[in-house]
């Protein structure tokens, strides 16, 4: 088809569903940009100025991380925040992690040491590790983070001057996602990217939109009071995603929450490597969608139909269908840099992106089969079985 006798009545099938298909991606990538409009970078946030500063309880459950635990504790002792207390859970942990929290605590007084050395039944470990912590803690506000995390030295100041500046309960930051390949770089980045798309911040700050909301593990700060309003990690303690749904108990009790960009201000290697990445997504992509079988469908029509159409649209014949194909991988780009402005960064991972979108829908897929097969998750060295894992909580949903 040329476009010198171009018309409407000419479209074929795949024209049309390359222009639809278009216009899904600028709809992404506009949904892209407001999100991030509504997205502040904690650099923004003033340092509190106030005499009374509130205490912080930073509560890290810890189970086999003596790789990276020493320094990255450390980046949490040295934090300016004066009012500060950390408390360090040793899950059970059969590695060097409970020798190096004890040695630490030893130097540092603001650090306290819990050993858990059995697990009770109906909870998985690190939910079990959390309660713990906030049962200990003494803080007017709780961070709940992870044993591999780097912190900036003004990284707590900067979140207590953002909470006391908008008022603001539950405040959650995006970290630095360090990878160490190409191809690692596009399927941490593809992880976002959905992430962000299902989970919207925007809609997280509204505190009337109950059905948005959002969480993040390695950093989900949240007043104590909600916090215990909402009914602490006893109402997620079979909860996988339970970083996801602790801002799902926040938006049910009707208050915001807040997503700050922390790429400055915090860092995490998620896992070592391509593989060890795959085989994250696929403890926890199966639980994340419910066990529904049906979702696993959606994911697969989604991946071939919508996250990499326009990479094969390119190759059919159609004039109007390459130009269309064009036109959403240029979208795909404008995304991932409205995302991680980061000009080389985002070419790389775009032109990566359907083969990252292949290995997530394998992630996907395997994780369904697998876990469908031995009837649970194995997860750091505990098997948690689907009936566990699909109990309802026995807290009521209303507010």
């Amino acid at each position: 088809m040329h476009f010198d006798d171009f018309s409407f009545s000419a479209l074929s099938f795949w024209d049309a569903f390359a222009a639809v298909n278009f216009a899904a991606w600028i709809g992404f990538w506009i949904r892209a940009v407001l999100m991030r409009q509504q997205m502040p970078s904690l650099a923004d946030a003033p340092l509190p100025l106030s005499p009374h500063l509130p205490r912080v309880s930073v509560i890290v459950p810890a189970r086999n991380e003596d790789a990276k635990l020493h320094d990255a504790l450390s980046t949490l002792l040295a934090q300016t925040y004066p009012n500060l207390e950390i408390i360090a859970i040793n899950d059970r942990s059969t590695d060097r992690t409970g020798e190096i929290l004890d040695a630490l605590a030893q130097k540092y007084p603001q650090l306290r040491v819990i050993h858990v050395e059995k697990l009770p039944d109906g909870w998985l470990g690190k939910n079990y590790a959390n309660q713990l912590g906030f049962e200990h803690a003494t803080g007017e506000y709780l961070l709940f983070t992870d044993a591999d995390i780097f912190f900036h030295p003004e990284t707590l100041a900067r979140t207590v001057g953002y909470a006391m500046q908008t008022g603001v309960k539950h405040l959650v930051a995006y970290p630095k996602m360090l990878t160490s390949s190409a191809m690692e770089e596009a399927f941490i980045a593809l992880f976002g990217f959905l992430f962000t798309w299902k989970f919207s911040p925007s809609g997280a700050r509204d505190a009337k939109n109950r059905k948005a909301y959002i969480g993040v593990g390695a950093f989900n700060f949240i007043e104590r009071q909600l916090y215990e309003k909402i009914g602490t990690h006893e109402r997620l303690r079979a909860n996988v995603d339970d970083d996801v749904k602790l801002g799902y108990w926040v938006k049910q009790f009707g208050e915001a929450t807040h997503v700050v960009r922390g790429s400055d201000w915090l860092s995490v290697r998620w896992r070592e490597g391509l593989w060890d990445s795959v085989r994250g997504i696929e403890r926890s992509a199966f639980p994340g969608i419910n066990f529904s079988w049906l979702w696993v469908g959606i994911g697969i029509v989604g991946t071939l139909f919508g996250l990499i159409a326009p990479y094969w649209l390119f190759f059919l014949e159609s004039s109007f269908t390459k130009c269309c194909a064009l036109g959403g991988i240029a979208m795909i780009f404008l995304i991932y840099f409205t995302l991680r402005p980061n000009v080389l960064g985002t070419l790389r991972v775009t032109i990566l992106h359907p083969l990252a979108s292949l290995l997530f829908l394998y992630a996907l897929i395997s994780s369904a089969v697998k876990i469908t097969l031995r009837g649970g998750v194995e997860w750091r060295g505990t098997f948690y079985p689907i009936a566990l894992l699909k109990a309802k909580s026995r807290f009521s949903a209303s507010a």
